[in-house]
């Protein structure tokens, strides 16, 4: 049996099979890196693209992804069997006053992508953009990740 482990807002879990990592998505981002031969991952649930020194290192896309990575090689993951996925980043917030605001999931997106690309990560998998909540899945007995958007659901294999 699964275990399921509700990954919450600006925070990183990291596990072994068998374990699902779930987090609920708007404009967040979720980073899941798996390494395919140890079938070890983790998920980060990104808030904000850029780390502003308040203290709360997991809430951002430029610290979180490296403190995530540390933690899979910590359990003895190799960097070059990882791979990641993501999801989320959707433009939740249309207000014309605060441009800034209404852009935050795609800036989370691209900051998501620097942050990973830094590391020699590749990204297989993105589900991102538009304007609607996503629930993540990640399944750490093949590293697929589940994600329901809307009423649909996908299902994403690579590795």
């Amino acid at each position: 049996m699964d275990t399921l482990i509700n990954v919450g807002v600006a925070r990183i879990e990291v596990a072994t099979n068998p374990a699902i990592l779930r987090t609920i998505l708007g404009s967040c981002v979720g980073v899941c890196v798996y390494d395919r031969m140890k079938k070890i991952g983790g998920l980060a649930h990104i808030l904000l693209p850029n780390w502003v020194k308040d203290g709360v290192k997991e809430k951002y896309a430029d610290t979180a992804i490296p403190m995530l990575i540390n933690q899979l090689l910590k359990m003895g993951c190799s960097r070059e069997f990882m791979s990641a996925k993501i999801a989320g980043g959707a433009s939740m917030f249309r207000f014309q006053a605060n441009l800034a605001l209404g852009q935050i999931g795609e800036r989370n997106v691209e900051a998501v992508r620097k942050a990973l690309a830094a590391k020699n990560i590749p990204i297989v998998v993105e589900d991102v953009g538009g304007s609607v909540g996503r629930v993540l899945d990640f399944h750490l007995e093949d590293g697929r990740m589940k994600v329901k958007a809307a009423g649909q659901e996908k299902m994403y294999y690579k590795v």
